[in-house]
């Protein structure tokens, strides 16, 4: 009896993405995974002296698809901790768990010392996906032209805005908001938001580190990602225009399109994985600029 991991779901993800160390950073901290194979994406926008931000952010990256690859291969088995959750959500939170133990440990060697990341990943099921997120990089999904941000951002400005303190508007402009409350790396147990999402054929999902929304405008968004383009040059122009408005830090962009999973898009999907095959180019490694 087939699991439902293998049975073929009823919805289609076309993953875009694009990443550039933006005009003011000498180096790209963020690191990006889109894995067909795994219907597995995420966005980590590390931080730390030295090369530790990269570091961080790639080890969460990587160690994301090799613990959901062994899952997914059988190799490895990951507990349920949530019955709420769909397994899926339960092996997102167990991966993102061993990546924070990873970068913990790392951490402390003294050149690494105050190394972290953010982490915003989906992994897709039957029904829509599974999301884990920590620190501010976000996860929107757009649905009949309106956009809803689906994460909290786990940060100082963002926490004063939700309390009444401040307004979006001062905290967009405050120098405190790269200040985190959350993050992997800084402490050995930490709390991840982890859910499951429903989705429908024609939503799109939108993956990105804080340098997209510094430099592009929430409400332009929507009509960019209704596109008829492909995710591929939706996320690409994202990047791009945030560069165009100045790109004051590391930009990092996945864009996924939602569809009815068909013979059609299973043939697509082949033919692409495929062409990474001829190309030499592993499905689910990480991507940095």
């Amino acid at each position: 009896m087939p699991t439902s991991q293998e049975k073929i779901s009823p919805l289609s993800a076309d993953f875009g993405y694009a990443t550039d160390k933006g005009k003011v950073r000498s180096n790209n901290e963020d690191s990006v995974v889109v894995s067909e194979e795994l219907n597995l994406a995420a966005v980590a926008d590390g931080m730390g002296g030295h090369n530790s931000g990269e570091l961080a952010s790639s080890m969460a990256a990587r160690t994301l698809v090799e613990k959901i690859a062994a899952i997914r291969a059988g190799k490895l088995s990951a507990p349920v901790t949530d019955t709420r959750l769909s397994r899926q959500a339960n092996d997102l939170i167990f991966a993102a768990t061993a990546a924070n133990a990873k970068i913990f440990e790392t951490s402390k060697i003294p050149d690494n010392k105050g190394m972290g990341t953010t982490l915003s990943a989906v992994l897709f099921h039957s029904t829509g996906a599974a999301i884990a997120h920590i620190g501010d990089s976000r996860i929107y999904v757009l649905r009949k032209g309106k956009l809803v941000q689906i994460t909290q951002d786990h940060s100082l400005v963002m926490e004063q805005v939700r309390k009444g303190i401040i307004t979006k508007e001062e905290a967009e402009a405050s120098t405190m908001q790269n200040i985190l409350t959350r993050a992997m790396g800084i402490h050995k147990n930490i709390r991840f938001d982890v859910g499951d999402v429903t989705l429908s054929p024609g939503d799109r999902l939108l993956l990105c580190t804080d340098g997209l929304f510094k430099a592009v405008k929430e409400e332009l968004m929507p009509s960019i990602l209704s596109s008829s383009d492909s995710p591929q040059k939706i996320a690409a122009g994202l990047v791009r225009l945030a560069n165009e408005n100045g790109g004051p830090d590391n930009i990092s962009v996945v864009v996924i399109g939602v569809a009815r999973s068909t013979i059609f898009t299973r043939l697509k999907k082949a033919i692409r994985k495929a062409r990474r095959a001829l190309s030499g180019e592993a499905d689910g490694e990480t991507r940095q600029n």
